[in-house]
């Protein structure tokens, strides 16, 4: 578990935990740093969310590929800690999060990515 959580950097959680599960306030945060970084910022981002979208995470989860990208995604935005408690239990994740969707940080690095360089990061 340590293994795998420590493939992806503080510096990615400081900002998730940062940005306290608001889109605003990562969009402040990603629109200063430049173009390496918020790439950066969504590669681990979808690192981490990869990590649980197969077993046994999938065991505990609604079935659907949407809804296991919409748990997985959720789940990083939450943070370090609860992400370390989700990959050590994984029976603790989540079944849906389909009325919590709006707690999701995913899309917000490729919209900044966009918004400033006219181009998506390419990495979902």
């Amino acid at each position: 578990m340590a293994e795998r959580i420590g493939r992806i950097s503080d510096w990615f959680w400081d900002i998730v935990n940062e940005s306290d599960q608001d889109e605003n306030k990562l969009r402040e945060i990603l629109t200063e740093m430049d173009k390496n970084d918020i790439y950066r910022f969504q590669d681990l981002f979808v690192e981490a969310a990869v990590e649980l979208r197969y077993e046994p995470f999938i065991n505990f989860t609604e079935s659907s590929e949407d809804g296991i990208e919409d748990i997985s995604n959720w789940v990083v935005s939450q943070g370090k800690a609860y992400y370390a408690e989700i990959l050590k239990h994984p029976e603790r994740i989540p079944y849906s999060v389909e009325d919590r969707i709006n707690e999701s940080i995913a899309h917000v690095a490729d919209e900044v990515y966009f918004d400033k360089y006219g181009e998506t990061t390419g990495i979902y």
